[in-house]
């Protein structure tokens, strides 16, 4: 593997599910710190959200005071579906009401002794206090029985008029509605919110019109800028269920969009064919769904709903519904993308840890959860990493000396050329949060609760101790030689 060096192309891939994304932002905030140069981001998972920051430089604006990942937490992410929170409070009356009587009895345990005590000091003391007591049940029988039946009745009665509205105005609602049981408008506001900030430009309202304007803002304000400090390239990887694979979202400069669209084709192709299998976000019409691809990485597979996205006219996908979630659900973690967009060097961030251990919480329905979406995300990024390894290999042993001091091979088969990257992984040593632990979760080794601010501040050290330090540190820009060492030369 050939040297760093911060001449050549490099990609930061961001990969993960979940808190992942807190320790994105912490390996960001390092990079920026230490001014690291890159290229092009690519954002797979939660990494869209970071990777759409960092290319329009608003790095500060994710991981900074008042950033999107400040405080997140559960409460400003998610919330459970409108109707399943109404199902809740209506069922949790009636059982309240139901357990009326049992509190009373309870009650009537309690007081037994004392009124007991009362009888013998004073006999008949406890006879007259509990005389009403006997009229008691017939007068509350019907008002008991209606407080115990109408949350019930409520609940039928505005589970049927949902049913009957999404029959009369559109019955794909009714299937959509039960798909998942958690709701992401809130953390979708608060991502449109922050993508609004940086790319608002000289716009009066503090609050987008619309998803689509957010797009239109962000790529134009992007598009002008390449080459600019703070300003990089980017893709976004999101999961198609329609198509069973990857899509990604690709916003590049001239030269390397064309070298990507090269890399995607299988054989001849005509330049009006755009990039094959992916969006290009400066084609007309297609800027708008920049929040759509963006969104994804608040998607996590089974627990959120997906992101249903409408196609325009004319391009990829044409006039298509098709359904889009986290990437990891399609596997890959974005190193292909980023070779594809002319990478030479490649700076993998995930959250998955160096070596897998046993989950602190294995048990109930958020556990399972966090098992599935951590499984997903440790074989997206291990077998990434295990493929490029692959192909330096192959090239190392097949190809011949490139120019630039590399490797190159060429596929006699396809004529597709294959060059070795350098490659480079930022991960955690093990890891206390689950990947839906937005509340944090109790470190069984310290009984310390760690939340993802304490993530984020994982990853930024990691950023030093894996990558600042080691490579770029090491990294000595050659010194141009003083006229004292010309002159000692030309007497020698």
């Amino acid at each position: 593997m050939r040297e760093y060096s911060p001449k050549r192309r490099t990609a930061l891939v961001l990969t993960g599910t979940g808190t992942s994304g807190a320790y994105h932002a912490g390996v960001l905030r390092a990079l920026d710190e230490s001014g690291v140069k890159i290229d092009v981001v690519v954002g797979s998972g939660v990494g869209t959200i970071a990777a759409t920051f960092a290319a329009a430089a608003g790095g500060s604006r994710l991981y900074g005071q008042g950033g999107f990942w400040d405080g997140a937490g559960w409460d400003s992410l998610y919330r459970l579906r409108p109707a399943l929170r109404t199902a809740i409070l209506l069922l949790a009356c009636s059982f309240g009401v139901f357990l009326l009587p049992v509190v009373l009895a309870l009650l009537g345990g309690v007081l037994f002794l004392p009124l007991a005590l009362a009888d013998v000091a004073m006999p008949g003391l406890t006879a007259r206090m509990t005389a009403w007591l006997s009229a008691v049940p017939n007068a509350l029988r019907a008002p008991y029985l209606v407080a115990l039946s109408l949350p019930i009745f409520v609940l039928c009665a505005l589970a049927l008029l949902a049913l009957l509205r999404m029959s009369l105005r559109d019955r794909r609602r009714i299937p959509e509605s039960l798909e998942a049981i958690l709701d992401s408008k809130v953390g979708e506001k608060r991502l449109g919110k922050g993508l609004w900030e940086i790319s608002r430009g000289s716009a009066v309202s503090s609050f987008p019109t619309s998803e689509a304007d957010i797009g239109r803002k962000y790529v134009g304000l992007v598009s002008e800028n390449l080459g600019q400090p703070g300003f990089r390239e980017l893709i976004l990887r999101a999961a198609d269920l329609d198509t069973g694979g990857v899509v990604p979202f690709v916003l590049l400069d001239d030269l390397h969009r064309a070298a990507f669209a090269d890399a995607r084709s299988r054989g001849p192709r005509s330049r009006l064919d755009g990039i094959p299998g992916a969006v290009d976000l400066r084609t007309p019409g297609y800027e708008t769904l920049l929040f759509d691809a963006a969104v994804t990485g608040l998607l996590p597979p089974g627990a959120a709903p997906v992101r249903r996205v409408a196609f325009p006219r004319g391009g990829i996908f044409a006039g298509e519904m098709h359904r889009l979630t986290d990437a990891a659900l399609a596997g890959g973690c974005g190193i292909s993308e980023a070779v594809a967009a002319g990478a030479d060097q490649v700076i993998v961030v995930t959250g998955a840890p160096l070596v897998a251990t046993v989950a602190p919480r294995r048990r109930g329905p958020r556990a399972l959860a966090d098992g599935l979406l951590a499984t997903l995300e440790r074989s997206a990024v291990d077998g990434g990493i295990r493929a490029a390894e692959r192909i330096n290999r192959m090239v190392e042993t097949l190809g011949h000396r490139t120019e630039d001091g590399g490797h190159g091979w060429q596929d006699p088969a396809s004529g597709r050329v294959y060059r070795d990257i350098s490659l480079y992984v930022i991960r955690p040593e093990r890891r206390v949060l689950g990947t839906l632990e937005w509340d944090g979760g109790e470190d069984p080794a310290t009984e310390v609760l760690e939340m993802p601010e304490d993530l984020a501040e994982v990853g930024y050290r990691d950023a030093y101790r894996l990558f600042v330090e080691p490579v770029v540190g090491a990294f000595a820009e050659p010194q141009p030689r003083s006229p004292v060492d010309d002159r000692q030369t030309v007497e020698l």
